[in-house]
C-alpha cells in the first residue's frame, strides 16, 4: 500500500511539475530556472530534481504530453481521406487553444526537418499521429510516388498549423477553432498540390 502511495504521489507531482512548466513559460519572457517551476508547483526544489534535470526537460515532457495527446487520439480515428484529416486537424486546433500555449514561446534553433528526421522524442508523437492523414492526403492528391513527399507534407502540415498561427487566426481574425481547421486544411491541400507541381516542373 506505501508503494502504491508513493507512486501516485511521484505521479502527482510530476504531473503538477510539467503544469507549472507550462504556465510558467506561457506568460514569462525571462530565463526560467527548475526552482521558478517548483515554486509554482508547490514542491520542493529537491522533488522538482528527483523528475527533471532542468526547467527545459521539464518543458520537453510538457511537449511530450501534447504530442501524446495527439498521436492518441489521431489513431483512434477509423475515417479515412480528408475525413480523417479533418478530424485529426480539429483536434490539433482545439488542443493547442486550449493546452499548447506555452509552445509558442520556445522555438528550437534547428529547422522543423532536421529534428522531424532525428526523431526528437516531442515531435514523435506529432509524427505518429500525422503519418496517416498525410499519406491519405498524398494518395488523394495523386502525388505519392514523389520521393519525400512525406517529409514534405509534413513540413507543409507543420508551417500551417504552427501554434503561434492558430493563436493568431483566433486572437487576430477572430475566427472560431472550426472555422481555422477549415481554412488550415484547405490551404495545406492546397500548398501540398503547389508543391508537388513545382516539383514536377522544376529545372533538372
Amino acid at each position: 500500500m506505501g508503494r502504491t502511495r508513493m507512486r501516485r504521489d511521484q505521479q502527482l507531482n510530476n504531473a503538477k511539475l510539467i503544469q507549472a512548466a507550462a504556465e510558467l513559460f506561457e506568460r514569462s519572457e525571462q530565463p526560467i530556472s527548475l526552482a521558478d517551476i517548483a515554486r509554482q508547483a508547490d514542491v520542493s526544489v529537491a522533488t522538482a530534481y528527483r523528475h527533471f534535470e532542468s526547467a527545459d526537460d521539464a518543458l520537453s515532457a510538457y511537449r511530450r504530453d501534447i504530442g501524446g495527446k495527439f498521436r492518441d487520439y489521431s489513431l483512434q480515428q477509423p475515417g479515412l481521406g480528408l475525413a480523417l484529416l479533418e478530424s485529426v486537424c480539429g483536434y490539433w486546433v482545439d488542443l493547442i487553444l486550449a493546452e499548447g500555449a506555452a509552445l509558442v514561446h520556445r522555438r528550437s534553433s534547428e529547422g522543423f526537418l532536421a529534428r522531424y528526421r532525428a526523431d526528437e522524442p516531442y515531435l514523435e508523437g506529432q509524427a505518429q499521429a500525422l503519418n496517416r492523414p498525410l499519406r491519405e492526403l498524398v494518395v488523394i492528391l495523386g502525388v505519392s510516388e514523389l520521393a519525400g513527399v512525406d517529409d514534405e507534407a509534413a513540413f507543409l502540415w507543420n508551417v500551417l498549423f504552427d501554434p503561434r498561427e492558430i493563436f493568431d487566426l483566433r486572437d487576430t481574425l477572430g475566427l472560431s477553432p472550426a472555422q481555422i481547421t477549415h481554412r488550415l486544411v484547405s490551404a495545406f491541400r492546397g500548398a501540398l498540390l503547389g508543391w508537388a507541381t513545382a516539383r514536377l516542373t522544376e529545372p533538372r
